[in-house]
């Protein structure tokens, strides 16, 4: 099983499923649609994502050692950017669009599953011809890719993004009939260090395992290679627990790996076509060279089109914005204004990259709290 032991899973809340009048109507009559949260507005997504640590008048008058550590707090400093509102109306259309195909109260469904489950009975032939028997069953799923530079931010937004939506929706009946029905809204894995597709299946069955107490991994995770076999019952869960989407995060290990990068971006073909879950794959520039080779696999691995997520710009209406408000968490004993030349020398280092700005900010904050030279500890360009 190699490395799928230690992997951290994040887990949101488990709800009652709560059914809400539809605005649109080709989400009406779909449980699956009707127990999520109403599509959020801007407003919902400032106040879920906004966080900014809290440094009291107090803490600016405790001892140097005691303001060591409320610097600490800065570290969770999160601003809302023009790009999470992107990320989270794709996020937001891209679930619901999913579960389009995927209504557990339709014929199609329920055929899909009895298939599904022909197939995993069978499963030692099933392989070679999974692919035909599920092609009559189309799937709505798109994918997005989202593509930065390390430290921009990417992890920490769509997890934030994930976290507004409940991650496991218990239902029992609708709309006066039983319904007893489990659902994963989503669910999010980290691609494997060594890059090995059968890892990140393993993955798969493991967080599943982690959330619902289930023993999948023990059951089909002792396949050695990745077959179409461990992809079927991938897409025999994915159907039952009506998962909406599929979150995989750092895709540029897949670079390290031996497999074919043909296969690679095949097995995430198949993934969103047969298993129709859609997926996001967040990754470092790095993992552009994996869209690069093939147009089809290129097209559709980014169905919904890819994120590019750039560092901000120094001359940006949003840098502005985000250096202002970072600059108000200072805990020294006199404010250091944000003059021209400090923004200047603070941009160079950092880059306009959101995780290097937030550590610099710390690191300048605690130079200049230990610094004899510097007893009003005020911030300047030369720190």
């Amino acid at each position: 099983m190699g490395k799928t032991n230690d992997m951290v899973v994040l887990k949101g809340d488990f709800e009652k499923a709560v059914y809400k009048e539809q605005l649109l109507n080709e989400y009406t009559n779909n449980p699956f649609i009707e127990a999520l949260p109403p599509i959020f507005n801007e407003d919902d997504v400032l106040e879920r994502f906004m966080v900014t640590p809290r440094i009291s008048e107090q803490d600016k008058l405790s001892e140097t050692n005691i303001r060591y550590h409320v610097l600490k707090r800065v570290r969770n400093f999160i601003q809302p950017l023009p790009i999470h509102f992107e990320v989270e109306r794709r996020l937001s259309t891209l679930i619901r669009r999913g579960y389009l195909a995927r209504n557990p109260l339709d014929r199609t469904f329920l055929e899909r599953v009895r298939v599904l489950h022909e197939l995993r009975e069978e499963e030692e032939t099933a392989h070679k011809y999974i692919d035909e028997r599920l092609n009559y069953i189309r799937s709505t799923a798109d994918s997005l890719s989202i593509i930065g530079i390390s430290g921009i931010g990417k992890t920490t937004a769509i997890e934030r993004l994930l976290l507004m939506y409940p991650q496991v929706i218990k239902h029992e009946e609708y709309k006066g009939q039983p319904f007893n029905r489990t659902q994963i809204v989503w669910l999010k894995i980290d691609c494997p260090y060594d890059g090995s597709l059968s890892t990140l299946c393993k993955s798969f069955f493991k967080a599943i395992d982690d959330l619902l107490g289930t023993r999948y991994l023990e059951k089909y995770g002792y396949l050695n290679r990745v077959t179409s076999t461990m992809l079927l019952h991938m897409t025999s869960l994915a159907s039952m627990y009506g998962i909406g989407v599929l979150v995989i995060d750092e895709i540029q290990h897949l670079l390290h790996s031996k497999n074919e990068q043909e296969e690679m971006l095949n097995f995430f073909v198949t993934l969103s076509n047969t298993v129709g879950i859609p997926t996001v794959l967040i990754g470092t520039s790095k993992a552009q060279k994996l869209f690069k080779g093939n147009f089809r696999q290129a097209r559709r691995a980014a169905s919904d089109g890819a994120i590019i997520w750039d560092r901000m710009d120094e001359n940006s209406e949003e840098w502005e914005f985000f250096l202002e408000t970072l600059w108000e968490l200072q805990c020294l004993k006199t404010h250091s204004e944000l003059t021209e030349e400090t923004k200047k020398a603070f941009y160079y280092e950092c880059q306009g990259i959101t995780a290097v700005a937030v550590n610099l900010f710390i690191l300048a904050q605690e130079r200049v709290l230990f610094d004899e030279d510097n007893p009003a500890e005020i911030i300047t360009p030369q720190v």
